[in-house]
């Protein structure tokens, strides 16, 4: 593992994905070539099933990791990998052997039937949730040219399809782990407002919270926040200042159904804390040495350490509630 993800040393303010204009290359659109999927690896064998939407209109690849070692009498915890041809990509061998000599969970890369690291328009249907505006719903509510709100639908495809086809291939444990960056964290977080206990643990790398004017956000304010007392959730975010030629754009605050205007950033730490006072177990933690592009990696590292059991933050180390924050002196704006 590298040192990146490894060393969760301070809290610091907090941040989330912003958007800005559709720049002219994106890291989506770089091929993905050899992968530990495609390499040999004594600790871990990976399998590669396609599927298709329920409506025909997505193609879904499924590389599902499998530990060399034998499964315990409970089978093996399974972390599901949002954006799978770019979490593959990210994977490392050093990464499979650091998980082997651990309790080494079925990784499962759930991505789509591309060349590339991604199809952000299949994503963008499939990561973002229902928008609600005046009490009806927004049939093909679009963000950036793009239609959005299918992440009930694709929820259910991962419950029906991708889970059974998991635990046809490899003895698994009801210990299901849920990584997602980006607008992959916004659906993480999505899931855990609507169905908070679909997963054992939710890791989440800098949520797109301000999608379509922060539909997260008015979800989470009817949020019923004892549902997710004992779910455990981590929010893991850079804080790096954007770069000059990259400012934040208009969406940097948004306005709610209800006509507030929220600053995304400030509105996921509320969560965090939110949460926490209500009786889940929550890690909330800011990197002001990575921007968003890098959190790909830092709470990707952070999930495999978690599902292998290898965590440096536990709650039943916090001694008077099940609620651990530590946040550093300085608070970003």
């Amino acid at each position: 593992m590298t040192t990146a993800a490894l060393g969760w040393m301070t809290l610091c303010g907090s941040a989330v994905a912003q958007p800005d204009a559709l720049p002219a290359h994106t890291r989506a659109q770089e091929t993905v070539t050899d992968t530990v999927a495609d390499r040999h690896s004594d600790h871990y064998r990976f399998e590669t099933h396609r599927l298709l939407s329920d409506d025909g209109r997505r193609r879904y690849r499924i590389q599902i990791g499998i530990p060399a070692r034998h499964a315990p009498p409970e089978g093996h915890a399974a972390l599901y990998m949002l954006d799978g041809n770019a979490a593959i990509d990210t994977l490392t061998d050093e990464d499979l052997e650091f998980l082997a000599k651990r309790a080494p969970p079925v990784l499962v890369a759930v991505g789509y039937d591309v060349p590339t690291r991604n199809d952000v328009v299949s994503r963008a249907y499939d990561y973002t949730p229902p928008v609600i505006e005046n009490g009806r719903l927004v049939t093909r509510p679009v963000v950036r040219g793009r239609v959005g709100g299918g992440a009930d639908i694709f929820l259910r495809f991962l419950e029906e399809r991708v889970q059974p086809l998991v635990g046809s291939r490899t003895p698994v444990n009801g210990r299901r782990f849920l990584w997602g960056h980006s607008y992959g964290g916004l659906f993480a977080l999505h899931v855990l407002f609507t169905k908070p206990h679909a997963f054992h643990e939710y890791i989440v790398g800098d949520p797109s919270a301000w999608w379509h004017d922060g539909a997260l956000i008015d979800e989470w304010a009817s949020f019923d926040r004892s549902l997710a007392a004992g779910a455990r959730i981590a929010i893991l975010v850079g804080t790096r200042p954007r770069p000059p030629d990259r400012p934040a754009p208009h969406e940097a605050v948004v306005t709610t159904r209800e006509g507030r205007r929220v600053d995304p950033r400030r509105a996921i730490e509320d969560m965090a804390d939110e949460l926490g006072r209500n009786g889940a177990y929550v890690r909330y933690q800011a990197f002001p040495e990575h921007g968003h592009g890098d959190m790909i990696r830092v709470s990707l590292e952070y999930a495999l350490r978690v599902a292998a059991q290898d965590r440096t933050w536990r709650p039943e180390s916090v001694p008077t509630e099940p609620y651990n924050r530590r946040r550093s002196p300085a608070r970003n704006p």
